[in-house]
């Protein structure tokens, strides 16, 4: 009768021991997704602050670009609009008019 030469006991604990590293990796990761895509977007020199929906397909997002403010205005119907934010010198009558002047622009 032939001896058996399969795996052994080791063995098993050897891929038992591999999959349980591999699942607390996966766990790490996802826990701490923010940290990890944070180092990696680093780079990136543009980013959107906030998005907010004005109503009938127009949207308004604040985008960050190599540290300034941008207010970008876009709807489906219309082109869109794009101005620099100053935060010394900023107002809201100067956002109110940008909206109406876009509102006007629609009619």
């Amino acid at each position: 009768m032939p001896e058996y030469t399969g795996p052994s006991l080791s063995n098993y604990l050897l891929v038992l021991g591999f999959l349980a590293l591999l699942f607390i990796g996966f766990y790490y990761i996802k826990k701490n997704r923010h940290i990890i895509s944070k180092t990696i977007n680093s780079k990136r020199r543009m980013k959107v602050s906030e998005v907010t929906v004005l109503g009938q397909g127009d949207r308004a997002l604040i985008l960050n670009l190599d540290d300034k403010d941008y207010l970008f205005i876009s709807g489906k119907n219309s082109g869109a609009l794009l101005t620099e934010i100053k935060h010394k010198s900023i107002k809201t009558n100067n956002l109110e008019k940008v909206f109406e002047k876009r509102l006007m622009n629609e009619k």
